[in-house]
């Protein structure tokens, strides 16, 4: 495996470097800003076809508004009211997104400098989030690593904890199987083992009623073209603009399972993936701005990538919890193919 830094700049006083890992089949980068991927690329194409989205400068990783490719956390996903229960108490964090709190508030992983070191097959990204930011009580240590093996891309998170809090880690790179981004993901192919969706109301914040896939535009349980356009409309699609939505997996919970398959037809190129977690956020990129530069400078448009947070169950805080001693653990594979 080669393992290198392939850029470095420095922006307004943060030293940003990138990093590679590439083996016989797969060429990942990242950044240390957020932990963000800025490639994902296959032997298959000599690695020349980028499978993710990635800024055309270093220096909008800064101002990261759509969450490009970054570690979230410590939570995932909308908090309603910004409140949760934790020891008989109610508490209150930062609300950045209208009523809720997302991805964990305003200061969160995805701004964050994580140290970085070489790991067998990958690297080690390592995090603190202080106590008290964004409301939280604890300090929190996140250990992320990125790994190859094979055509495989692994995701294995841990946390700890000096206090009492809750933690919900994801990933949310925004996937594209054209290669460069060549077009948008309406016309890929989705597979989600997943029986039920989460409802949300007018102000995506979750009710707790999971309402059931079966004859809704929300059916993925078998290959099914993204693009909403011939499917029977729903109110609950049109609350979110398109496709942002909680899927709860099915299966067994803390079983690593390949539950959602990712495909476009016309390059033959798909991503499976496999989690540990219960559940998966599909966003459709339905906010992607017309005023951002991707690579190549390529420029924003809606429905350019697809993301598939997997985490825990936003609003089931109880599994979130963790203690001093506890160790908050998640994986997640991501597996790419070319027929």
């Amino acid at each position: 495996m080669i393992k290198e830094i392939t850029r470095q700049e420095e922006v307004d006083n943060t030293h940003i470097r990138e990093y590679m890992m590439k083996n016989e089949h797969l060429e990942v980068r990242f950044l240390n800003i957020g932990g963000a991927l800025t490639k994902i690329a296959m032997q298959h194409d000599n690695y020349n076809e980028n499978l993710v989205l990635a800024y055309h400068h270093l220096k909008d990783y800064l101002n990261n508004t759509c969450y490009l490719n970054t570690i979230i956390g410590r939570t995932s996903n909308r908090i309603k009211d910004g409140q949760f229960p934790l020891n008989d108490k109610t508490i209150q964090v930062d609300l950045n997104d209208g009523r809720n709190n997302l991805h964990g508030g305003s200061d969160c992983l995805v701004h964050h400098y994580f140290e970085v070191e070489p790991i067998n097959e990958g690297y080690r990204l390592k995090a603190t989030l202080p106590h008290q930011e964004n409301g939280f009580p604890g300090n929190v240590t996140v250990q992320v690593d990125y790994t190859l093996k094979n055509n495989k891309l692994n995701i294995n998170y841990k946390a700890t904890t000096d206090q009492d809090t809750i933690v919900n880690l994801t990933q949310h790179t925004y996937f594209n199987l054209s290669g460069n981004l060549k077009t948008n993901i309406y016309n890929h192919k989705l597979q989600i083992i997943a029986n039920q969706v989460a409802e949300v109301d007018e102000n995506s914040s979750f009710t707790t009623k999971e309402i059931l896939v079966t004859d809704t535009l929300f059916d993925f349980r078998q290959p099914t073209t993204i693009n909403h356009n011939t499917k029977k409309r729903h109110s609950l699609f049109e609350k979110t603009d398109g496709y942002d939505h909680l899927y709860l997996l099915n299966g067994k919970q803390d079983e690593k399972q390949a539950n959602i398959l990712f495909s476009d037809p016309e390059s033959g190129r798909s991503l499976k993936i496999s989690t540990t977690e219960p559940a998966v956020q599909f966003y459709a990129g339905n906010h992607i701005a017309g005023n951002l530069i991707f690579e190549h400078h390529r420029q924003g448009e809606k429905n350019l990538g697809a993301c598939f947070e997997t985490h825990k169950i936003p609003y089931d805080f109880q599994s979130q919890i963790i203690k001093p001693g506890d160790i908050y653990q998640q994986q997640t594979t991501f597996e790419f193919t070319k027929i």
